[in-house]
C-alpha cells in the first residue's frame, strides 16, 4: 500500500512538473539589434524591349497566347543538329547550342557547337541568324541548314560565353577586352626611384 502511494505521488509530481515547465513564463533578454547590411539598388528593365502599340494590348498580359504564322518555341531547336544543305545527304555541321537576342527581342546571332565528339573537344561559334534556314520537308520534317560549311565554321572564332556574358546578360566591358586582347591591364605606378650614388 505504501508502494503504491509513493507511485501515485511520485506520477503525479512528475506529471505536474511537466505541465509546469510548459506553461511556465521564461523571459529572454533582448537581443542585441542586428546589423543592418548595406541596401543594393536594383534596376528592372523589360526582357525584350518594349512592344509596340498594336502587339502590346494582345500580349500584354499572363496567361496563353496563341500561336501565330512565323513564330518559333526556340528551346524545340536547341540542340538540333544544324546541317550542311537542305540535301536528303546534308552532312552535320554541328548543333545549335544558344541564341543571343537584342534588348527589344530581335534574334542578334545563333550560336552552333561545332568540332569535337560527344560534345568533348567542341566550340562555340556565333554566326549572324541570317546564316541559319529552316528547312521545311513536303512531309512535314524540319531541321537546321546553315550557309556555312564545317570548315569556315571550324575556322571562325571561338565564341566564349563565360567571358562574355556575365549570367547570362552581356558584359560590355569584357567584350572590349576581348576585342582588344593586348589592352594592358592596369598597373600599379613605378614605385621612386631613390639616387644611392654618393
Amino acid at each position: 500500500m505504501l508502494k503504491a502511494t509513493l507511485l501515485a505521488t511520485s506520477c503525479a509530481l512528475f506529471i505536474g512538473s511537466a505541465a509546469y515547465a510548459q506553461t511556465s513564463d521564461t523571459t529572454t533578454a533582448p537581443s542585441a539589434p542586428m546589423e543592418q547590411q548595406p541596401q543594393t539598388s536594383v534596376k528592372t528593365e523589360n526582357m525584350f524591349g518594349s512592344q509596340s502599340a498594336d502587339t502590346a494590348t494582345e500580349t500584354n498580359k499572363v496567361g496563353f497566347l496563341e500561336a501565330k504564322p512565323g513564330q518559333l518555341l526556340v528551346s524545340s531547336f536547341i540542340g538540333q543538329s544544324v546541317y550542311e544543305s537542305d540535301a536528303n545527304d546534308a552532312k552535320s555541321v554541328g548543333k545549335l547550342n544558344d541564341l543571343i537576342t537584342s534588348p527589344d527581342g530581335q534574334i542578334d546571332a545563333a550560336v552552333i557547337g561545332v568540332g569535337g565528339f560527344l560534345g568533348v573537344g567542341e566550340k562555340d561559334v556565333a554566326v549572324s541568324p541570317d546564316q541559319l534556314q529552316l528547312a521545311m520537308r513536303s512531309d512535314g520534317k524540319k531541321w537546321l541548314v546553315i550557309k556555312a560549311t564545317k570548315d569556315e565554321l571550324s575556322a571562325a572564332p571561338s565564341f566564349d560565353r563565360s567571358s562574355l556574358f556575365s549570367e547570362g546578360v552581356a558584359d560590355p566591358a569584357a567584350a572590349a577586352k576581348e576585342a582588344n586582347p593586348e589592352m594592358p591591364a592596369s598597373t600599379p605606378p613605378a614605385a621612386p626611384q631613390t639616387n644611392t650614388t654618393p
